[in-house]
């Protein structure tokens, strides 16, 4: 039986191509930095290591027949030694201004360069980037970007996922490139009356100048020559759209997916919701073991207190990434064997969650169950702080 190696599997396509690579019975890897995190089928045979750690990517890619690749960063730095212990048959996810240069042309090169039997996945901007303005549609009734009558054709993480798969389990596909886009073009705006229309929201929009959204782009960590190259970029379409290919329906027998399709499937990440709905999806993101769906149901600045986390302290951990990097140091040691959960109980803005772990430490061998009790608090349809509270019972 076939073995793919999926790398980015926890990411907004990866997940995609798990899913449809598991539903052709194939048997899927995945190189993730926290297995007990990732809340993957348990199916899926998951390897601890970071893609930047090319002995890593080596233990995961050891006996698998392909790899679908996705390189997070936005440079090269130590692609070409991770692409070396890749299989020969690799899917790229690329970009469709790859043969512009940047790191996509630099990683399809060093694939070239490596002899892979590689096929190169070429999407334009992803629908689901527009998840930056869900914050500004449940707060309040403007909506803020740069040139709004750019006009892009924006395409479904699902097709992208889609045609990885394909061409995964085909060899028909190696050494292809394809570009993919959605099916049609719409302005920034019409993407913005889009969303509006699935949330049954009216909204305003006012255009950024380019160095205001060069400075937001800073702001959330993207490199000065990135943040320059995409503010260019946004204006040529003003008056230079992205082309609409029609490779997804050549490939997949299907149209691709509308902008409109993939509002209506995402609508509730930008509408307010109540404490008892953010409660319910808490616990069942958690209970399905989706920290990723759980965090996304913070406030970016969340704040999160968990004295017996810093040797009794109260010190306040603050920001999605801190806490999610404070989970993945709390478990590197931990195998979950069985997790219980009680809640959500409510009270105004505020919920509760009591866990009861059944763990193993994997470096001393100690198995322990401890519980944890979260309280948690909303505003605005976001939690806003989490103060956990635990109890271990003395092992014996």
């Amino acid at each position: 039986m076939t073995t793919v190696l999926v790398t980015g599997a926890t990411g907004r396509v990866g997940r995609h191509v798990v899913e449809g690579l598991r539903a052709a019975g194939v048997t899927v890897r995945a190189l993730v930095r926290t297995p007990d995190l990732a809340g993957l089928p348990t199916d899926v045979e998951l390897v601890r290591g970071d893609l930047y750690d090319a002995d890593a990517v080596r233990r995961a890619a050891a006996d698998v027949d392909a790899a679908f690749l996705l390189w997070p960063s936005f440079d090269a730095s130590g692609a070409a030694a991770v692409v070396g212990q890749l299989p020969r048959r690799v899917v790229y996810l690329s970009s469709l201004n790859a043969s512009d240069g940047g790191v996509w042309g630099e990683v399809e090169e060093l694939l070239r360069n490596a002899g892979k039997e590689w096929t190169f996945v070429r999407p334009g901007g992803f629908a689901v980037n527009a998840q930056a303005w869900a914050r500004e549609f449940r707060e309040g009734d403007v909506v803020r970007l740069p040139y709004p009558e750019a006009g892009r054709s924006l395409i479904h993480e699902r097709d992208i996922a889609a045609v990885a798969v394909l061409a995964l389990l085909d060899d028909r596909h190696v050494g292809q490139s394809y570009e993919l886009t959605g099916p049609e073009v719409l302005t920034q705006a019409e993407q913005v009356e889009t969303i509006a229309l699935a949330v049954g929201k009216q909204l305003r929009i006012e255009g950024l100048t380019g160095a205001d959204a060069r400075q937001a782009m800073l702001d959330q960590g993207a490199p000065p020559a990135i943040a320059d190259s995409a503010v260019s970029y946004w204006s040529t379409l003003v008056d230079n759209p992205e082309p609409v290919t029609n490779t997804v329906v050549q490939l997949t027998g299907r149209p691709a997916l509308t902008f409109a399709a993939w509002a209506e499937e995402h609508a509730d990440e930008f509408c307010v919701l109540t404490t008892a709905e953010v409660a319910d999806r808490y616990v069942n993101a958690l209970s399905t073991g989706r920290l990723d769906q759980a965090l996304a149901l913070s406030a970016p600045e969340v704040v999160r207190v968990a004295p017996l986390e810093t040797g009794g302290e109260e010190i306040e951990v603050k920001g999605v990434d801190a806490i999610l990097e404070n989970a993945r140091r709390l478990n590197a040691d931990v195998e979950y064997l069985a997790v219980q959960l009680v809640g959500p109980l409510l009270l105004d803005d505020r919920f509760a969650v009591r866990f009861s772990f059944d763990q193993l430490n994997v470096r001393t061998g100690i198995r322990s169950r401890t519980t944890k009790l979260s309280l948690c608090t909303v505003q605005s349809g976001q939690i806003t702080r989490e103060e956990v509270f635990y109890y271990t019972p003395v092992h014996s």
